[in-house]
């Protein structure tokens, strides 16, 4: 491994010498031509603003400015071949043999199309394609989606994807987390901008903690993905993209919702600056957030806890010089939740109280520069510190010593990350080869049970060295190999990790394509968000800690799939078929040790394996102009190679074995537009712990679900001001009232046994006002 990693280290050092030798080679060319154009939807003729030019094989683009224009500078002694795209649109490739014929302004249109259309991807390669182009298999979650669903954060967006599933583990705090091919919420690494500083405490509540008002796009990969983000990226990498400002504009948006008299609110606001050269940009925003608490049952305990959450930050760019470019971003988060009962109360005189109080601050500084058209580099530091103060427990009885001990049950948790990266991109003939190194350090402080015996106090160093090479060949370059390795030296770890991938993609016709791919992950024996999360059942706390001797998960996936993505006569569709299996070595299980008092000991150790294995479906159709159809089901297995220690089961709990949704929307005229979203969630099996009085040591059951079906409709009506642009839009949430009917009740209860939709019945009214 040794020998391994000093080769992997040389070769990173000369490929990227290679690089800059090559780039200084070429980089006298001095002489400029311009092409400029103007972008046009075919249908409406109307000026398309923001579209994507990129020119083939560089590293060359620009984008329409507010009146659908652009101008494109590439060297003069170049011919040259660009693909003009538009998130929803189909692209259109122009090909000019001879650039100095080239005299008037190109008129270039585009045809509406489905929302995958024309969307630039970056997370699956770490550079630019258009989805339909890429290798790798993406889920896009675009602004106007999560707009479409009155979505408020992070977690709100998540829902009408393929294969994704974001589920409730807590009654009290509302601790959310993502599935993706069936594995626990620890298993995925979130993403911001690429950067993996969403920490394991972070991501306890992070999934609410991100604003919709800070996120342009989603991009969902599933699979390994350690090859280029390293440890965590099991079951696959969930990015969330900010916006990058590109007009002078501002938007203020108010959501007003109801769900069973209890009231959720909303207030957010974006500002966007741009200068005239373009070479300046500042994009603002911010959000406010208050939740009331929802008790579904009426035993006095919430279902939905108390929220107050307070968002505020920046992206901005500044191009020094020409072909360079800093880009500067912070953001603030602050976060007061609470659950259980007697919310009027400090948490300490409550019979049950999870309460968890966060301040979050973040930001990136990046440097890019293009030394010419075929290289560039890229430098950047990411950090994220987080602070949490925490209460988990409550009253067992109602004595003075009952008191004196609920005392104890404050707690304080620090978490600082820090990650800086180097790589660089080459692009040459028919290849972009990158490469890089990225150095992340997290310290966690964690100080949440009354036991000082499992405080934690653990710092996780990770440095990793990665290569790629991304290959096109074939007489119209139908074929795309994609094939890297990152090799990782973690603190916690004796022997560095080597993450292969390879992934192909080959267009067998104009507009089917087969993917295939090779991916690899690992999750190194650290703290996880469970571990940070402590249920409060009868003011008893559950600890859990990983065992000693505890090593590393591997995992590999393997997936194939059909894609059609075009038009056929004048109608946009989509269909898709993926199948995939995810082989987990060495997988962690939770088995309980004893409990003492008022806590639960839990410790984490490895089993023999685990293994996924299922399809996926997905179908669009745009019939009409303005009326789109989406859908996604999945039919899977999740199982582990030996029954978990406490169930005597070997299937996964919390996951559906088949889930889906369909989602459709009508532009309807007149300012008018109407959504609707249908979501099913078939039977899972979930874990149930029921205290016994008189008994240490609770009763645990597993339960078979319901299957459930969500309706969620919109409708949005549209004016114009003058120069002022407002929308109003009244919807419905979960119309079908869709939620458990088994809820456990009272001071006994189990908080960690929930399961289905997280959302009642849910009325909502939305408006916002563009200047």
């Amino acid at each position: 491994m040794k020998k391994f990693f000093n080769n992997l280290c040389f070769t990173v050092v000369i490929v990227f010498m290679t690089f800059t030798f090559n780039a200084q080679a070429i980089s006298s060319i001095s002489s400029i031509t311009s092409i400029q154009g103007i972008v046009i939807d075919k249908s409406t003729q109307e000026p398309l603003v923001g579209a994507n030019i990129l020119v083939n094989g560089t590293n060359l683009g620009t984008s329409s400015d507010m009146n659908g224009s652009f101008q494109l500078n590439i060297p003069a002694t170049h011919k040259v071949t660009f693909t003009v795209s538009m998130i929803g649109y189909k692209s259109e490739t122009i090909d000019i043999k001879d650039l100095q014929n080239v005299t008037e302004p190109l008129e270039i249109k585009l045809s509406q199309g489905l929302i995958e259309m024309g969307t630039v991807v970056v997370t699956g390669t770490n550079t630019l394609h258009l989805y339909e182009n890429t290798p790798v298999k993406t889920e896009i979650i675009s602004k106007k989606i999560i707009e479409q669903q009155g979505a408020f954060n992070l977690a709100q967006s998540l829902g009408l994807q393929t294969g994704v599933m974001v589920e409730n583990d807590c009654n009290n705090c509302n601790f959310m987390q993502v599935r993706l091919l069936g594995f626990d919420g620890k298993y995925s690494q979130i993403l911001l901008n690429g950067d993996p500083v969403v920490s394991s405490l972070g991501a306890v509540y992070g999934l609410e903690h991100y604003p919709s008002e800070m996120i342009e796009q989603i991009e969902i990969v599933k699979g390994g993905g350690s090859a280029l983000y390293g440890a965590g990226a099991v079951a696959g990498t969930i990015n969330m993209i900010t916006r990058r400002p590109a007009f002078n504009s501002t938007k203020i948006n108010y959501t007003g919702s109801s769900a069973g008299g209890s009231f959720d609110q909303l207030v957010g606001a974006v500002a966007e600056i741009v200068n005239n050269e373009n070479t300046a940009g500042l994009f603002l925003f911010g959000s406010l957030r208050n939740r009331n608490p929802y008790d579904h049952n009426g035993d006095g305990f919430t279902e939905l806890g108390r929220l107050q959450n307070e968002t505020i930050g920046f992206n901005s760019y500044f191009k020094p010089f020409s072909n360079s470019e800093i880009e500067a971003s912070f953001f603030g988060l602050f976060e007061d939740r609470r659950g259980g009962n007697d919310l009027d109360k400090p948490p300490h005189e409550a019979d049950i109280a999870e309460y968890v109080k966060h301040t979050n601050y973040g930001g990136k500084l990046k440097w890019k520069h293009k030394l010419n058209s075929e290289f560039q580099y890229t430098a950047n530091y990411a950090f994220s510190i987080l602070e949490r103060d925490s209460y988990y427990g409550g009253l067992s009885d109602d004595t003075p010593e009952a008191r004196l001990e609920a005392l104890n049950y404050y707690g304080y948790t620090e978490n600082p990350v820090h990650i800086a990266g180097l790589s660089a991109d080459y692009f040459i003939s028919n290849h972009i080869l990158t490469a890089g190194m990225q150095y992340s350090y997290e310290n966690i402080l964690d100080q949440s049970v009354s036991n000082s015996a499992y405080y934690v106090n653990d710092t996780y160093k990770n440095t990793g060295l990665f290569i790629q090479d991304e290959l096109s060949f074939g007489e119209m370059q139908q074929f795309k190999l994609i094939a890297g390795v990152r090799s990782d030296k973690n603190s916690i770890l004796e022997n560095w990790i080597v993450s292969p991938r390879i992934n192909a993609m080959y267009q067998m016709f104009e507009a089917l394509k087969f993917r295939a791919a090779y991916t690899t992950g690992f999750k190194p024996p650290q703290i996880f968000s469970e571990d940070l999360h402590i249920c409060g059942l009868e003011g008893t706390q559950r600890v859990i800690r990983n065992a000693d001797g505890l090593t590393e998960e591997r995992s590999s996936t393997l997936s194939a799939g059909l894609e059609f993505l075009d038009f056929v006569g004048d109608i946009p569709l989509l269909f898709g078929l993926t199948a995939f299996y995810t082989n987990l070595s060495d997988a962690y299980v939770e088995e309980f040790i004893s409990a003492d008092g008022n806590i639960e000991y839990w410790e984490r150790i490895n089993s023999s394996g685990a293994n996924a294995k299922g399809v996926e479906f997905d179908f669009g159709i745009k019939p009409i102009l303005g009326l789109e159809f989406r859908a996604g089901y999945t039919i899977k297995e999740n199982k582990y190679e030996e029954n978990l220690p406490d169930f005597n089961t070997d299937q996964f709990l919390r996951t559906p074995d088949q889930f889906g949704y369909l989602r459709t929307s009508y532009e309807m005229g007149l300012g008018f537009s109407a959504f609707a979203s249908l979501k099913y969630t078939g039977g899972m099996y979930v874990p149930h712990e029921i205290a016994v009085e008189g008994e240490d040591d609770p009763l645990l059951e597993l339960n078979e679900s319901d299957s459930f079906l969500e309706l969620d409709l919109a409708l949005t009506k549209d004016f114009q001001l003058g120069d002022l642009t407002s929308a109003f839009t009244l919807g419905i949430k979960n119309l079908t009232n869709a939620y458990q009917k088994d809820l456990d009740f009272g001071v006994t209860r189990d908080p960690a046994y929930v399961y289905g939709p997280s959302q009642p019945r849910t009325a909502y009214l939305a408006f916002n006002l563009k200047f």
